[in-house]
């Protein structure tokens, strides 16, 4: 499977740039996580050679649709990242819908030359904006999957911007030795008990969604 695409960010450098614009606390930027609806079914019908071309195609109509200045990272096997800098949600939503729209209205033929196959397409994303929905990266990333899950829920291939979710009360019971563990943890991150939590919640997700 491709590793890696040329003139795309890996996730590593871009949760760099993320950080970098919160630190230098100037501009309002926007985040769309992208996930390619279905692309395992594609990969194991039609073989990984074409799964690596959905994965080109869909790098290319991105970088395509784009201002100069956004940024495309892939951030997993059949995940990619957008930053639109300088970009309030609507304008994020809009430029993001216009391409969902474009992957709907058409098929791609992709394949070797003797033998090519038509393609769909299609695309489920989640928008975030720093600083409206989050003031730090997590926050930022937690929001913007927030948003693609619901849209992944809701029927996928559609565009959802994030919205306030309500925190929830649920109480759990910890051994002694978790909570002293997780008392050390805290101390030694800078990071609150509550959110070492939630952190691990979302680590939870990633690892049993995939």
């Amino acid at each position: 499977m491709l590793q890696s695409i040329e003139g795309i960010m890996t996730k590593a450098e871009l949760l760099s740039v993320v950080e970098n614009k919160i630190s230098s606390l100037n501009e309002t930027f926007t985040l769309a996580s992208i996930d390619i609806d279905n692309f395992n079914t594609v990969n194991s019908y039609y073989g990984e050679y074409i799964g690596d071309q959905v994965l080109k195609k869909m790098a290319s109509i991105l970088k395509q649709n784009l201002k100069s200045d956004d940024l495309v990272c892939r951030s997993n096997k059949d995940e990619f990242s957008v930053i639109f800098s300088n970009t309030l949600s609507e304008t994020g939503f809009i430029m993001i819908e216009e391409i969902r729209k474009y992957l709907e209205a058409n098929t791609f033929a992709l394949g070797d030359k003797e033998k090519k196959k038509e393609i769909n397409i299609r695309i489920s994303v989640g928008i975030a904006n720093h600083p409206r929905n989050a003031k730090n990266s997590v926050d930022l990333f937690r929001a913007a999957d927030s948003a693609l899950f619901r849209a992944k829920k809701e029927g996928k291939n559609r565009v959802y911007m994030a919205e306030s979710e309500s925190m929830v009360l649920k109480s759990s019971y910890y051994t002694k030795t978790q909570l002293e563990r997780l008392a050390e943890l805290s101390q030694k991150t800078d990071k609150t008990e509550a959110f070492l939590l939630r952190e691990a919640l979302d680590d939870i997700f990633e690892k049993y969604s995939k």
